[in-house]
């Protein structure tokens, strides 16, 4: 192996890790008594990261019988991955039923699966996004002088993992599909306190990005905007 292919793999693994950032959203069990009810979406995020030429991701959520199927899809010109999140939703917030995704680099990849019993203890990563989205808006752990909340899921691998967050501010964000109201959550790990993700949602369509941001030391690297939306719910459609 050369040592532009080994300087490519190593660009490249930055790029998957960029766009799994901006896919992950950890979670917390949370009743969110007072969040919208879901509607089935179809959107396209435009996502920038230094770097590299600008990349979609496409993102869907669609009712299944009584369940609800949240997918994502990504790629750049050497890498691509994908995710799909099975859930239901309770009086205690989201319940996942199964987790599949998988990722390409440079021809080589891999394939995740997971099962309800997999799942039983935390959600996985688009159940998380999901009911992350419909929390944003009522959680309490806002100030700078409380505690960030705790929040926890199940990774691709079966792993627990647990991130701090802290909700910032909230404001109407102009994009190209029209203005919307807007929260913003931060997201740290204890460890990598120096790495700081912010995820925008919309407080009126559980399950959909307006924006996030990635820094790293204060600098942002990688950024994604709301660049198209079409919804498929017929009662509400646009």
């Amino acid at each position: 192996m050369n040592l532009a292919t080994v300087r490519c793999q190593r660009g490249a693994a930055g790029v998957l890790t960029a766009i799994a950032l901006l896919l992950i959203a950890p979670f917390n069990a949370f009743a969110a008594d007072d969040a919208a009810s879901p509607r089935a979406f179809e959107a396209t995020y435009r996502l920038a990261i230094d770097g590299w030429p600008d990349a979609d991701i496409d993102h869907s959520l669609k009712r299944q019988g009584g369940a609800w199927v949240s997918e994502m899809r990504a790629s750049v010109t050497v890498a691509n991955g994908w995710e799909r999140g099975r859930f239901t939703l309770g009086d205690q917030g989201v319940t996942s039923s199964e987790y599949a995704g998988g990722y390409s680099l440079l021809g080589i990849g891999e394939d995740y699966h997971m099962g309800q019993s997999e799942l039983a203890a935390w959600p996985d990563r688009q159940a998380a996004l999901f009911e992350l989205s419909r929390q944003a808006d009522q959680v309490s752990c806002w100030h700078p002088q409380v505690a960030p909340c705790t929040m926890t899921y199940t990774n691709y691998k079966g792993e627990t993992k647990r991130y701090h967050y802290r909700r910032l501010e909230t404001t109407t964000l102009d994009l190209p599909v029209g203005n919307f109201r807007a929260v913003t959550i931060a997201l740290w790990r204890g460890e990598h306190p120096d790495r700081d993700l912010r995820l925008t949602f919309s407080p009126e369509v559980p399950g959909l990005l307006l924006a996030a941001e990635y820094f790293k030391n204060g600098e942002r690297t990688s950024q994604l905007r709301l660049n198209r939306l079409r919804f498929n719910d017929l009662a509400k459609a646009n």
